[in-house]
């Protein structure tokens, strides 16, 4: 390790599970990660994206559905940008003084991003250069949005290089939010003729217009939302739902056509994780979504994983086209972390 480099850090700690005040600290004496394989990057962190699934992790909502074994305390977080400070012997891609930005593995608790450096282990993690025209703050708001966007609209929707040119018509749950709204400019961006709707509240109207919808559907408006679900039945290629739950699945999986997807990143019960999940819960759960998957006239999708192997040739390369932009990030709601 080089000497320029401090011996300890600050970072928030997860000592426990439970609500935030009680499972979280925040500590100044916390020693600095080392590159241990010759695949790694040591990085100064600029920023971290906090996700819902960090908040359900910690509280321990979620351990029946993430190996999440907390045996000691943990650096949690995913999302982040930063700079590289050191490098292993076998890194090419990246060199010290990078920027880069993305998301580590957040498939068990391990070392995170709530600190000053992280370790990133670059064939096992989603993680590339910064767009020069992306702050740091934006680019650590990037990593599982856009993932789970991506996995969303293209993968489940079996959108490829060769038939990318085909124009489908494509409705997005929850357009205003972290994914949605990067749902709304990939399924535009990778075609622009595809019809793309997105259904929000009618405050957050404007704002998905802005970004590329075509159409907004606010669900508060019971009248226009009712006359939306009666006139287009059989229309869409593919549904993504970020928001869950039975009533959007009910309401909208009949205005797909005979082959469309419905595709989901929370599944059949609205905010998952939000509170503890028994194990009778969980399988429900499952129970549900592959009844809906093998069972039904119309594919079922869920987001289980994301796809990390492709966000340093095809994800972070998005933002080579100018039109697609980082998420909306408001100012009040940025943290600083003391340096």
């Amino acid at each position: 390790m080089s000497s320029s480099l401090p011996q300890f850090m600050n970072g928030v700690q997860l000592i426990k599970y439970g609500p935030a005040h009680e499972a979280l600290q925040y500590k100044t004496d916390l020693a600095l990660p080392k590159i241990e394989n010759p695949y790694q990057i040591l990085i100064k962190l600029k920023a971290a994206g906090v996700n819902p699934i960090d908040a359900k992790l910690a509280a321990g909502n979620v351990k029946l559905i993430i190996n999440a074994d907390l045996s000691s305390p943990v650096i949690i977080g995913s999302d982040f940008s930063g700079v590289v400070v050191e490098k292993g012997e076998n890194v090419t891609e990246f060199d010290v003084g990078d920027e880069v930005f993305g998301s580590l593995p957040i498939s068990s608790v391990s070392g995170g991003v709530y600190a000053q450096y992280t370790v990133a282990d670059i064939n096992h993690c989603s993680i590339a250069k910064k767009p020069s025209h992306l702050s740091f703050v934006q680019a650590a708001a990037v990593g599982i949005p856009l993932l789970t966007a991506y996995q969303g609209i293209i993968k489940h929707g079996n959108i490829t290089d060769k038939n990318k040119s085909q124009k489908r018509n494509i409705l997005i749950i929850g357009a205003s939010g972290g994914v949605g709204s990067y749902s709304v400019q990939l399924a535009k961006v990778i075609n622009p003729q595809n019809y793309v709707v997105g259904i929000c509240s009618a405050k957050n109207a404007e704002f998905v217009k802005a970004i590329g919808a075509d159409s907004v559907i606010p669900y508060n408006n019971k009248e226009e939302y009712q006359a939306f679900l009666q006139s287009e039945k059989n229309k869409f290629d593919l549904v993504f739902d970020c928001v869950g739950g039975d009533e959007y699945y009910r309401n909208l999986n009949p205005l797909l056509k005979k082959q469309g997807v419905y595709s989901t990143a929370v599944g059949p019960v609205e905010h998952v994780g939000s509170e503890p999940i028994p194990l009778w819960k969980g399988i429900g759960i499952i129970s549900k979504i592959l009844y809906r998957k093998f069972f039904t006239s119309r594919p079922y999708m869920m987001v289980f994983t994301l796809p990390e192997s492709e966000f340093r040739t095809k994800i972070a390369t998005l933002f080579d086209n100018k039109d697609f932009k980082g998420t909306y990030i408001d100012d009040s709601k940025v943290v600083l972390l003391i340096d």
